[in-house]
């Protein structure tokens, strides 16, 4: 297996499903949100908007008042493939990139993190006039909270992971999976994850049962994205097929 298919970084987003354009005002909404804190996940119903936004400040000295990130790892996609990337005070600064799939970790300089599981977005970060650098990781669909020493876990995180963990496979005995993948956005692959945990439920009763929260949360939700994101739903459910016939 290859190191891109164990970490699952293998997709990518077009153009038409990234977050609107970074305006002036987010490094503003940043410094307010992180007046206290080291991050902050800002999550729709706090936003006001679809989209989910995780900000990271990363000051120059740490305030020992609270969590105090120095970098945050994450992974990018180039030509179809993933790699890790980082970000930190030596970035080259205004950035702007795409992020791939999978996890995003924001360490301190004790090497603590807290992590997040994400199904990609854009990640932009900016120097503000006291030196403090702002980061903001965007998604059109959820970020969840997975780990952490400042934070608790998201119920979903752990189906999050290991859908990541059962999409890896067809990436080392399907031509072309991690292409495909590579080329799915956010929303549709967060539609084939919500798409998967239905079939999986579904075949088994006994698990049905078991995790029965899930079962109501996933059918309610494909009823809301087959609503709402009717081309994204139609996407994830093509990528299944052409994973399943590989």
């Amino acid at each position: 297996m290859t190191s891109q298919a164990r970490h699952g970084m293998v997709t990518a987003m077009t153009t038409d499903d990234r977050p609107p354009a970074p305006d002036a005002g987010w490094v503003e909404d940043a410094a307010s949100q992180l007046a206290g804190l080291g991050f902050e996940l800002q999550e729709p119903e706090r936003r006001g908007e679809g989209a989910c936004c995780l900000y990271v400040a990363l000051r120059a000295r740490p305030t020992l008042r609270h969590f105090d990130p120095e970098e945050v790892t994450y992974w990018v996609t180039e030509g179809g493939r993933g790699r890790p990337a980082s970000l930190d005070r030596k970035t080259r600064f205004p950035f702007e990139s795409d992020y791939a799939w999978g996890r995003i970790t924001v360490l301190d300089r004790l090497g603590v993190g807290n992590g997040f599981v994400s199904f990609g977005g854009k990640a932009r970060a900016r120097m503000a006039s006291d030196g403090t650098v702002y980061a903001s990781f965007d998604s059109t669909a959820p970020i969840l909270r997975i780990s952490g020493h400042s934070q608790g876990i998201d119920p979903l995180a752990a189906e999050a992971g290991a859908f990541f963990g059962r999409i890896k496979i067809p990436i080392d005995f399907v031509p072309g999976a991690e292409a495909w993948i590579a080329a799915a956005t956010p929303m549709a692959l967060y539609s084939t994850f919500v798409q998967m945990v239905n079939e999986r439920l579904r075949g088994a009763r006994g698990l049905r049962e078991a995790n029965r929260w899930l079962a109501v949360w996933s059918g309610r939700e494909a009823q809301r994205l087959q609503a709402t994101a009717a081309a994204d739903w139609a996407a994830a459910a093509e990528l299944r097929k052409r994973l399943a016939a590989g």
